[in-house]
This record gives structure tokens, C-alpha cells and sequence, in this order.
């Protein structure tokens, strides 16, 4: 009777199993259909934020495509030499930055802004970057004339607007007027479609300011022995600032730091008092295929440590200037006809002779003048001073002896010279070693008793060909040399106040290289340009 009471149950069970799996099946096809709604979401908000980031990139590319970052010359930063757009454009005080009152081709008072979107007017006083910009930093969007990207069977479309929040203008080390900008970019990216997706990142494009140097010696050279020191040299430093007259530095053990893209060789009693710069790694012995960061042999030391750089550096190749066509000038004394003023090719204006002393005056003008060798005490080379920018004098070249100097005049801290060594001679042909101070006297500045004979910033020595500079003898020089791409080699008792930059560097003397630290605080240039600060939002 009982069995009888339990028929059907095997049906019951088998429903309620059906329903649940039903159920079930239903729940896995809702899942499979979220997730594929979720990847197809993702897919579409990554293809719009890549738009959106192209949008930014090139906006970027336009807005640094200009001669400071040294790569092209698309956008005209605005400052000096810039007749279509001059600071008086800009209301520098404000951030963002404004449209200054007076200025044409924007609102006053209104942020300065390029734009390719019509949601963000532009307000840019030179019409021409405004439609430079719009044709470089969109596609696809009105009111832009480039299609849109093909991406799959949809297409993507991007564009751009740029606001200026901050401009700083400074006079750069090497005698230049630098204008540095700092930007926030918001691109926008949308996905076509039946399911659109619209995203928008910003990102800041900025430009530091960063110490015109930081070594006593850096070579840009990415090799074995690139920076070599095989003797009994040191470096070291001191503060130009703290010194007055002649008075002659007493360095600190440390600070004397030095780089290089390569390797550093180090042998016999060499002692660098500072830290090493380096992309590269390891300490011992270096071969092309295994560039090291340091070769040490003997009693050499590195008071500090191995600091890695994340990459190599790059320092820019400073402008050679055309030669003078007046043919060598050799001078051993400051009497004779013609006078040393008339074979330099200068006229009373700006060469006069006091004692031994040539003195060569541009008087705010930038002078000429050939390739000059010097051969004795009796026949000195003094260069005018000016304030910033720097009294600048072009020589082919410059060649030193027996005691023979040139030296930087000077009546206020403020003033300095800038020397661009041209590297050719009057026929235009390469000059093998452009300067020459073997067996030279002292090199520095003279005739400022409130500031330091051994202010290294007051003299410069710039060169961008791949010549030779010998830097030898038994006297001090204070200054700086910039040559990038030139070998440099040290021999001698000589010390150098001040810092040097070369593709190779190779001293085989006793002289030290005393870093000048004000060099790093006081003297400043642009740094390479950076994008960061970056944030996106779906919309």
C-alpha cells in the first residue's frame, strides 16, 4: 500500500531537476552574454582611449617640434626673434596663462589655448599655429579635414586642445634668451558605431630648467675608456661665489663628480672625489661588446659611488659659425707692422694694445676673427666682457705657448664671455686641433676685483666640430669647455678650474679638475621635454 503512495515521484524530481537546469543554462547564457557585453566594453573603451592618446601625442609632437628641443622648427615658440608672436602676447603671471591685453587674435583676459575641437575654442594670438595645430592634432572630428582611422569594421576619430599654463622666460647659459612652456593636453577619442564610446585622457607636456652642468668632466662617448684618467689627477670642487680677486680656491674633497654614456678608466693614483655617472654597469675590464662602468688599476678610487643613469645623455650640438677668411695670425710680441689689431682684421673701434695686452672689444657686437697663435708672454689675448647674453668672439682656432694667455675682462660679476671655436681655417677647411694651451699661461678672468679670477662661468669655450682640444701645460685655466663631439686629452701640471664636456676625455697628467659649484646653481638651460602627469575618464 505504500509503494503505491510513491508513484510519480521520479517525475516530480525529474521537473524539478529540468528546472534547475534551466535555470542553470539560462544563468551561464546571461553570464557568457555579460561577459561578452563586458569584453566588447573594454575593447571599445581601449580603442577610444588609444584615440584619445594619439590625440595627445600629437599635439605634443607639434608642440615640440620647435628649435629648443632641437628637433624641428614646426611651432615658433613665442619670444625673442618670434615677430608674429612676442611675449607682450602673454600675461606671463597668470595660470594658466592669458591672453594679454593689447593682444591681436585672441580674447584678452581668456586662458591661451590651441585647439582641433569645436567643444573648446581656441584662443591663440597667431592664426597661423592655430590652423598649423588643427591640422597636425585631429582626425575624424569637425572641424578637422583629416579622415577618420579604421579600426576593424568601425572607424576611431581623435582630437586635441592644448592650454598653456605656464611660461618661464631666463637667460640661458651660453649667452641665449630661453622661453620654456608647460602645457595640459586633453585629447579626446570616440568610437563609431552602433554602440559608441567616448573617452578623454590629459596628460602636462612641460620643459625643466635644468644646471647647465653638473661634472668636472663628462664624455658623451658610449665606449670602453670614453673618460680616461692615467696619472696622478684628481677632481674636486669649490664655489666660485665665495671668492673675490685673485684670490685662489682652496677646493673640497668632494663634489668633483664626473659622467659619461660609456666607461670610466682609472689607474695609477688617480683619486675622483665625487660620484660616477653611468648608464652603464659593473666594475673591471671593458671590451666593446661589454661596456663596463668602471676600469680601476693601481691606487685609484672613486671617493663615492656608481650612480646609474637611466639612459645615456644627449647634449646638443652647439651652432658652428662661418670662418673668418683673414688667413693665420702668429704673434710673439705686440710690436710690428702691421699691428696685431690690423692682421686680426679690427679696427681701433675695437682693438686696442696696453703693455702686452691685445684687448678686443665687440661692444655688443659679435666679432670674427682667424685662427691665432700666441708664442710668448710678450703677446696677450684680453676679451671684453658684457653683460647677459655673454660678448661673444668667433676664432678658427686658438693656439697657446711659452706662456702666451687669453683671458676674459671683466668689471662685474654679471659679465662673461662666450668663445665659439669655428674649427676651419680661412679656406674653409677642418682645423685637426682647434685648441691649443700646451705651454700657455693662465687663462681666466682679469680686471674684477668684486668678483673671482677663478669664476669658471665668465669663460667659455664652445665648439661643435669633431676636432681636438689639448688643454696642457704648466698654468691654471678657469673656464668651461662645451665641445660634444670633440676628443679632449689633458697632459701636463695644468689644473682647470671649472668643467669640461667632450666625446672622449683623456688625461694623462698630474693637473686636477676643480669643479666650480656655481656653475650648477647659478647657470641653468632647457631640459629635454617630458610628458606626465597623465589621467583619463570615460564620458
Amino acid at each position: 500500500m505504500y509503494k503505491n503512495q510513491e508513484r510519480g515521484i521520479a517525475l516530480v524530481l525529474a521537473l524539478i531537476l529540468m528546472s534547475a537546469m534551466s535555470v542553470l543554462a539560462a544563468s551561464l547564457m546571461f553570464l557568457s552574454q555579460t561577459e561578452t557585453y563586458a569584453s566588447m566594453n573594454y575593447r571599445m573603451m581601449s580603442q577610444a582611449r588609444y584615440a584619445a592618446e594619439a590625440g595627445v601625442q600629437k599635439a605634443s609632437d607639434f608642440l615640440l617640434d620647435n628649435p629648443v628641443s632641437g628637433i624641428g622648427g614646426q611651432y615658433a615658440i613665442p619670444g625673442p626673434g618670434n615677430a608674429i608672436d612676442p611675449l607682450t602676447n602673454y600675461d606671463r603671471t597668470k595660470s594658466p596663462v592669458l591672453c594679454a591685453a593689447g593682444a591681436s587674435g585672441c580674447t584678452p583676459g581668456q586662458p591661451i589655448v590651441l585647439s582641433a575641437v569645436t567643444s573648446k575654442p581656441s584662443n591663440y594670438p597667431a592664426a597661423a599655429v592655430q590652423t598649423a595645430f588643427l591640422a597636425a592634432a585631429c582626425a575624424g572630428v569637425s572641424p578637422c579635414s583629416q579622415p577618420p582611422l579604421a579600426a576593424g569594421n568601425t572607424t576611431v576619430k581623435y582630437g586635441a586642445y592644448a592650454t598653456l599654463l605656464a611660461m618661464q622666460v631666463f637667460d640661458s647659459y651660453g649667452g641665449t634668451q630661453n622661453v620654456i612652456l608647460t602645457w595640459e593636453i586633453t585629447g579626446v577619442g570616440s568610437l563609431a558605431g552602433p554602440r559608441p564610446a567616448n573617452v578623454e585622457v590629459v596628460a602636462v607636456v612641460e620643459q625643466p630648467k635644468v644646471p647647465a652642468s653638473n661634472y668636472a668632466a663628462f664624455a658623451t662617448d658610449n665606449g670602453c675608456g670614453a673618460l680616461t684618467f692615467d696619472g696622478n689627477s684628481d677632481t674636486d670642487s669649490y664655489d666660485s661665489g665665495t671668492l673675490t680677486g685673485a684670490t685662489i680656491p682652496d677646493p673640497d674633497l668632494d663634489g668633483g663628480d664626473v659622467g659619461t654614456n660609456g666607461n670610466l678608466n682609472i689607474s695609477h693614483g688617480v683619486d675622483i672625489h665625487g660620484n660616477l655617472y653611468t648608464p652603464r654597469t659593473g666594475v673591471g675590464s671593458c671590451s666593446e661588446g661589454s661596456v663596463t662602468a668602471i676600469t680601476e688599476d693601481g691606487h685609484a678610487t672613486v671617493s663615492g659611488g656608481i650612480v646609474p643613469l637611466p639612459t645615456g645623455v644627449t647634449y646638443p650640438t652647439p651652432a658652428i659659425p662661418a670662418p673668418s677668411t683673414l688667413p693665420l695670425v702668429g704673434l710673439n710680441n705686440v710690436s710690428g707692422s702691421p699691428t696685431p689689431c690690423q692682421q686680426l682684421g679690427l679696427t681701433a673701434a675695437n682693438c686696442t694694445i696696453s703693455g702686452y695686452n691685445i684687448i678686443i672689444d665687440g661692444h655688443g657686437t659679435t666679432l670674427s676673427l682667424p685662427s691665432v697663435e700666441l708664442s710668448g708672454n710678450h703677446a696677450n689675448i684680453v676679451l671684453v666682457a658684457s653683460n647677459l647674453p655673454p660678448a661673444q668672439y668667433n676664432f678658427n682656432s686658438i693656439s697657446l705657448a711659452s706662456g702666451a694667455t687669453i683671458g676674459a675682462q671683466a668689471t662685474l660679476p654679471t659679465q662673461g664671455v662666450l668663445v665659439n671655436i669655428v674649427g676651419k681655417d680661412n679656406a674653409n677647411a677642418p682645423i685637426a686641433t682647434v685648441i691649443d694651451f700646451t705651454g700657455g699661461g693662465n687663462t681666466g678672468v682679469i680686471g674684477c676685483p668684486t668678483c673671482s679670477a677663478f669664476d669658471a662661468s665668465m669663460l667659455q669655450f664652445v665648439y661643435g666640430g669633431t676636432g681636438e682640444l689639448k688643454l696642457a701645460g704648466h698654468a691654471a685655466a678657469a673656464a668651461v669647455f662645451y665641445a660634444p663631439n670633440a676628443s679632449v686629452a689633458f697632459s701636463g701640471t695644468s689644473d682647470l678650474y671649472g668643467s669640461i664636456l667632450g666625446h672622449r676625455i683623456v688625461e694623462t697628467g698630474s693637473g686636477a679638475i676643480h669643479y666650480d659649484r656655481r656653475l650648477a646653481r647659478d647657470f641653468w638651460v632647457a631640459g629635454h621635454p617630458m610628458v606626465g602627469t597623465f589621467s583619463w575618464k570615460r564620458y
